[in-house]
């Protein structure tokens, strides 16, 4: 559908995160997004592990927080600023299976490429085998971690890591690189994902720290109780065993089961003790969103010289003030929806500008579900 009556190349009101980095950007809320670049750049320049917690309602815009904030280009101009390399940054959704910490792991594995890793790094491997060495006094994990770094074949070892290997390849995985037994206590998979976070970031040459972002937290309330525990003991060993250039987010959803209150059912005292900060996403005034919706428009218009207001194709901020009274106090999801309909409406029916009449001619299809 094109939008060009009203100077956009596209409909700006998305129901979804963004998924393509080039249709990720940033409007309004610079509260929030200045918490968010100022906890990255600490991370990146002072040598510690933070856990952060980001809580809101369903919608809020903590996933396409995630989303931008991994963004490279994002990235690399915060560490810009301050001087340093960019961060090395993973998201991963919080696994609901039998065995979080496996499916954990391989969550972060799966964002991983060795191969890139190893030609980061190539001119660097007897430091990182040396400083290998110095974090970790587990053999087993310590050779597991040199062959990352080494000539393995990725796919034998990405098979070793998954838990696939052969019997053949645990043989010459024995032979050629003292690997002599499969990941399989829970400890492992903490204690190799630590590992390898520290030689990401040993000399901050590469990556300044390592930016781990959890979405759907929230998901901890369906687990077991053994798997809550689980959970948790990860968590807690991840932070224990990489003690520097480690910034863990966590986003919660605020539901009926789960709410900040309520955290400390599906929390221990070791991890809650972590968190340095909390991050709400707050349900948007109307001052926050006419400046969000001010920034988005501007973003996807077409034509910058064309004179028109800052608010078109909305007729007015009188206009928008009173469809967000007829709204309510509603998240950013649903304020999307309700202007995302309108629009596509008022394109079907070459409405321009989109004044309070046509609102209020279409409010029971553009805000039914209030009824």
């Amino acid at each position: 559908m094109s939008f060009e009556r009203f100077n956009l190349r596209s409909n700006p009101f998305r129901m979804t995160p963004a998924v393509n980095e080039s249709e990720i950007i940033w409007a309004g809320f610079p509260e929030i997004k200045s918490k968010f670049e100022n906890r990255i750049k600490r991370s990146m320049r002072i040598p510690n592990s933070s856990l952060i917690l980001n809580w809101g309602e369903y919608g809020s815009g903590k996933t396409h927080a995630a989303r931008y904030f991994g963004k490279q280009d994002v990235l690399d101009d915060l560490a810009t600023q301050i001087g340093e390399s960019p961060p090395f940054f993973i998201l991963i959704n919080l696994p609901k299976g039998k065995n979080p910490p496996l499916e954990t792991f391989v969550s972060i594995v799966d964002k991983i490429s060795i191969s890139d890793i190893r030609e980061e790094f190539e001119e660097k491997i007897e430091e990182i085998d040396g400083f290998i060495d110095r974090i970790t006094d587990n053999l087993h994990i310590g050779n597991v971690l040199k062959a990352i770094f080494s000539d393995l074949d990725t796919t034998t070892l990405k098979r070793y890591l998954y838990g696939l290997s052969s019997a053949k390849e645990m043989k010459d995985l024995a032979e050629h690189y003292d690997i002599v037994r499969k990941l399989s206590p829970d400890s492992d998979y903490s204690q190799l994902t630590a590992g390898l976070f520290s030689c990401l970031t040993y000399s901050k040459e590469f990556y300044s720290c390592v930016l781990l972002w959890i979405d759907e937290f929230e998901d901890i309330a369906i687990l077991s109780n053994v798997n809550i525990e689980k959970t948790n003991n990860f968590l807690r060993e991840l932070l224990d065993n990489t003690p520097n250039n480690l910034l863990v987010f966590l986003n919660l959803t605020q539901t009926a089961m789960v709410n900040v209150s309520d955290l400390g059912q599906y929390l221990s005292e070791a991890v809650k003790s972590r968190i340095k900060e909390r991050i709400p996403f707050e349900i948007p005034s109307q001052v926050d969103f006419i400046q969000y919706l001010t920034e988005l428009l501007d973003e996807y218009r077409l034509n910058h010289q064309a004179e028109s207001p800052s608010l078109f194709p909305f007729a007015d901020e009188a206009t928008v003030r009173s469809i967000l009274q007829e709204l309510g106090n509603v998240s950013l999801r649903r304020l999307n929806e309700a202007f995302s309909l309108l629009l596509e409406l008022a394109d079907f029916d070459e409405k321009i500008p989109i004044d309070l009449e046509y609102f209020t001619a279409n409010k029971t299809e553009i805000i039914g579900w209030k009824d």
